[in-house]
């Protein structure tokens, strides 16, 4: 079902992209495990207490319990985002709106072949942004801050925030194979996932709203339980079956729409 060559096509162009935003990940936890100790964590949660900002502050004193709270709140979410949307866009429904998608299915190159390589190279893409930063992290922090590093939760936090980028990836994926104009594909494929982005901040900011919980996927990928060590196997579990579902609706959806060639 995967085109090797199609699939060397879509990988070449997409590299770059790959390579930047795995870059900045790296960027962000080089600084953190450089700069954020001990004594710097408790100076910012000193210098943010009583403000709204204290909720994203908040930590257990460690490195890992603060970056759940700042670096996997932000950064690890909004970065791998844009990339989603982006390459999401770029694998069917900006191909169709330009109207590429008809030299590529003239070849023997079948549609379930242009799917499926799309979405295996996506899967394996967010695997390598999130393997090379996890091998990143751990280098910065036995360099900068040997010990300070709690590695078997750090790379849980980081299989967690693969699996979030998982489902948003999907969402992207099926809006792009839904639709045959990159407007609307971006339309639902970056919505949605900004929706969620910015109601968990919401969340954040204040204890009143948690009730917005039950309206933003991101519940499922909860950093403090990750950080405890219990609860969270579960919204794995429910965020890989939910990824599962969305590429196969893509994947399906695009084999039997009519396509304007």
């Amino acid at each position: 079902m995967i085109s090797i060559p199609y699939f060397k096509q879509i990988a070449k162009p997409n590299a770059k992209f790959l390579g930047v935003f795995t870059l900045v990940l790296c960027v962000f936890l080089i600084v953190m495990t450089n700069v954020f100790t001990p004594e710097t964590i408790n100076g910012f949660q000193s210098a943010t207490k009583g403000t709204a900002v204290s909720h994203i502050m908040e930590g257990n004193g460690t490195l890992i319990g603060f970056m759940s709270n700042s670096f996997y709140a932000i950064m690890a979410i909004i970065f791998p985002m844009v990339y989603s949307i982006m390459v999401g866009n770029r694998m069917i429904a900006e191909k169709v709106d330009k109207g590429n998608m008809a030299g590529f299915l003239s070849t023997p190159t079948t549609r379930l072949q242009i799917t499926v390589s799309s979405a295996v190279y996506f899967v394996l893409s967010l695997a390598l942004m999130w393997g090379i930063s996890s091998i990143v992290g751990i280098i910065a922090a036995n360099t900068f801050q040997p010990d300070a590093l709690d590695i078997d939760t750090f790379l849980l936090l980081n299989l967690g925030a693969f699996l979030y980028h998982l489902v948003i990836s999907s969402i992207c994926f099926c809006a792009s194979c839904i639709f045959n104009s990159s407007k609307n594909s971006l339309t639902f494929g970056a919505g949605i996932p900004l929706y969620f982005f910015v109601v968990s901040l919401f969340i954040k900011l204040s204890d009143s709203l948690d009730f917005l919980k039950y309206f933003t996927l991101n519940t499922l990928y909860d950093t403090q339980k990750i950080v405890e060590g219990s609860g969270y196997a579960g919204d794995f579990i429910v965020m890989l079956i939910i990824s599962f579902c969305l590429y196969t609706v893509g994947i399906v959806w695009f084999q039997k729409k009519d396509l304007p060639l």
